[in-house]
C-alpha cells in the first residue's frame, strides 16, 4: 500500500477521480428536477387584499377602484395545499403618486415553488386628494328616557367642538358631529361620561372615512325634576324708625327656580322673600340675607338664599298741585261731572326720600274716583291714589271729590264739565291703579327688576294713608 501511495502518478489519477465524483454529486443535487406538466396543479385564490405602502394619510386622501385581486397560481399539489393564503401578498406602492388620478401597477410575492398564471386586476386606478380640516360644534343625542316625572337639561360637552379631516370634496358633506348617550330610567344627572363622536351628512348618514379629533368627549346631562322659573317678590315685616323711609330695594336675582311635579308647579306664579325692616337702624345701605324654602308641595328651590340690598333715607315732604281726577265706572245711561273741586284737580302732600320726591311730577300720580254702582245724584267719592314706589301720602290725608251723576236727557244742567258714557278714559300712566284701601300701612312695599331700583305702585286710601304693602315684582331672568 505504501508503494502505491508513494507513487506520484497514482496520486494524480486518484485526485482526478475524486474531483470527478465530487463534481458529479454537486451538479446532480443542484440540477433542477424536470417536472412534467402532469405533475403540476393550478389554483385560484379570491379576494387577496391589496396592501398600501408609501402613503401619507395625514396629508392625502386615497380612493381606489379595487381593494383586492383574484390570483391564479400553479405549483405542486403539496405546495398549493399547505401554504396559507396570507402567504400571497399584493402591494400598491403610493410613495411616488401625485394628487389627481393615476394608474399604478400592482406588485406581488408568492410562496416558494408557486408560480403566477394571472392576476386580476393587474393595475389599479388611484385618486389622490389633499385632506382638509374643519371644526364643528359637538351635539348630543339622548336615547332612552330618564325616570318618570324627571326631565333632561341641556347637555354640557367638553370640549364643545371637534375637528373633522376629510378630502375637500367630502368635507363639504359634513353637516354635524354628534355623539349618543344611552339613558335607562336615571333620576340623577349623568356625569363624567365619555361619548364617541361620528360625522354625519345632512340626511343623517354617517361619513365613515372622517377622521375626528378628539374621537370622544366628556359629556354631562342634567336630569332633574320638572322646574319653573318665577319672579322673586320682596315682602316686609317689622318697620323702620319713624324718621326713615325706603328709597331702594334690590334683590341680587330677579327670579328663582322651583323644582317639583307638574301639578304642584302649576299653582306657583311667584315667590315672596320677606325681609325684616326692624333690623335697619339708620339711614344708608344695608344688605340682608334671606333664606328661601320650597313652597308647599314642591321639592327644591334655587338659589336657597338671596341677598337683598336695602337703602333707607331720611323722610322728606313735597306738595304737588293740579293733579287731575279721573272718573271710572259710570253706569250705563248716566253721565258724570266733578262739581267739587270745580277745576277737577287736587293737590297732595307726599312723603318719602328726597331723591325720589325730587323726580316726581303730576304725571307720576293717578287719582281715580270709582263711580261703580252709584245712581243719579250728588255723591262724595273717595279717591284712589296711585303713587310710585316708596312714596306715601302725608298727614293722613283723605282726598275725595263731589261728583254729580245725571241722565243726559234730563233738563238739569250740571255746572261742571261732565264725564259721560259708561266710563271715562283716564290719561295714560306708567303706574297701574290699585283698589281702594281701608287704611294705611306704616312701611311701603318694594319691587325689583333684574337688580334695578325697585318701583312698585302704591295706592292711597280714602283716609289719607299710603297703602304701600305690595311686594316687589322683578322680571324673571
Amino acid at each position: 500500500m505504501d508503494k502505491w501511495m508513494n507513487n506520484n502518478n497514482f496520486n494524480k489519477v486518484l485526485a482526478i477521480a475524486l474531483s470527478i465524483i465530487l463534481w458529479a454529486m454537486v451538479h446532480i443535487d443542484s440540477a433542477p428536477t424536470t417536472q412534467s406538466t402532469a405533475s403540476l396543479e393550478s389554483k385560484i385564490i379570491e379576494n387577496v387584499p391589496i396592501q398600501l405602502t408609501g402613503q401619507d394619510d395625514d396629508k392625502y386622501e386615497y380612493s381606489m377602484d379595487a381593494h383586492s385581486v383574484r390570483m391564479e397560481v400553479m405549483g405542486k399539489s403539496s405546495d398549493l395545499i399547505y401554504v396559507f393564503s396570507d402567504a400571497y401578498k399584493v402591494t400598491l406602492d403610493l410613495s411616488k403618486a401625485e394628487p389627481g388620478t393615476s394608474e399604478i401597477p400592482l406588485k406581488y410575492s408568492l410562496p416558494r415553488g408557486v408560480d403566477l398564471i394571472s392576476i386580476t386586476p393587474k393595475q389599479v386606478h388611484v385618486h389622490i386628494e389633499q385632506r382638509s380640516t374643519k371644526s364643528f360644534p359637538v351635539t348630543v343625542v339622548a336615547k332612552g328616557t330618564p325616570a318618570e316625572g324627571y326631565r333632561l337639561g341641556t347637555p354640557v360637552v367638553e370640549p364643545s367642538t371637534a375637528k373633522v379631516t376629510l378630502a375637500a370634496s367630502e368635507l363639504v358633506r359634513v353637516a354635524k358631529v354628534q355623539g349618543t348617550v344611552e339613558l335607562n330610567g336615571e333620576n340623577e344627572s349623568v356625569t363624567e361620561k365619555r361619548m364617541k363622536l361620528a360625522a354625519y351628512d345632512a340626511n343623517g348618514n354617517e361619513i365613515k372615512d372622517a377622521v375626528i379629533e378628539p374621537a370622544s368627549v366628556s359629556v354631562e346631562i342634567p336630569i332633574t325634576l320638572p322646574y319653573k322659573s318665577v319672579p322673586l317678590k320682596i315682602g316686609y315685616t317689622g318697620s323702620l324708625p319713624d324718621s326713615l323711609v325706603l328709597s331702594k330695594v334690590t334683590p341680587e336675582v330677579g327670579s328663582i327656580v322651583i323644582y317639583g311635579q307638574e301639578a304642584a308647579l302649576a299653582s306657583v306664579v311667584s315667590y315672596e322673600a320677606t325681609i325684616d325692616l326692624g333690623s335697619i337702624n339708620g339711614a344708608g345701605t344695608s344688605t340682608l340675607k334671606v333664606d328661601l324654602k320650597p313652597p308647599d308641595g314642591t321639592q327644591d328651590i334655587a338659589p336657597q338664599s338671596v341677598n337683598v340690598t336695602v337703602v333707607a333715607s331720611e323722610v322728606a315732604e313735597r306738595t304737588l298741585q293740579d293733579i287731575p281726577v279721573t272718573l271710572e265706572g259710570v253706569s250705563s245711561g248716566l253721565s258724570a261731572s266733578v262739581t267739587s273741586p270745580p277745576d277737577r284737580t287736587i293737590s297732595l302732600t307726599l312723603s318719602g326720600a328726597s331723591s325720589l320726591l325730587d323726580q316726581l311730577n303730576k304725571d307720576n300720580i293717578k287719582a281715580v274716583a270709582d263711580l261703580s254702582g252709584l245712581s243719579a245724584g250728588n255723591h262724595v267719592v273717595p279717591l284712589q291714589i296711585s303713587l310710585p314706589s316708596f312714596i306715601e301720602l302725608s298727614n293722613k290725608q283723605r282726598p275725595s271729590v263731589t261728583v254729580q251723576l245725571y241722565s243726559p236727557a234730563s233738563s238739569a244742567s250740571p255746572s261742571a264739565t261732565p264725564a259721560s258714557g259708561p266710563a271715562s278714559t283716564p290719561e295714560p300712566s306708567t303706574e297701574p291703579v290699585s283698589s281702594t284701601s281701608s287704611g294705611s300701612v306704616d312701611e311701603p312695599a318694594a319691587s325689583a327688576n333684574n337688580g334695578a331700583s325697585v318701583e312698585p305702585t302704591s295706592t292711597a286710601s280714602p283716609d289719607g294713608g299710603g297703602n304701600t304693602s305690595g311686594d316687589s315684582e322683578p322680571a324673571a331672568q
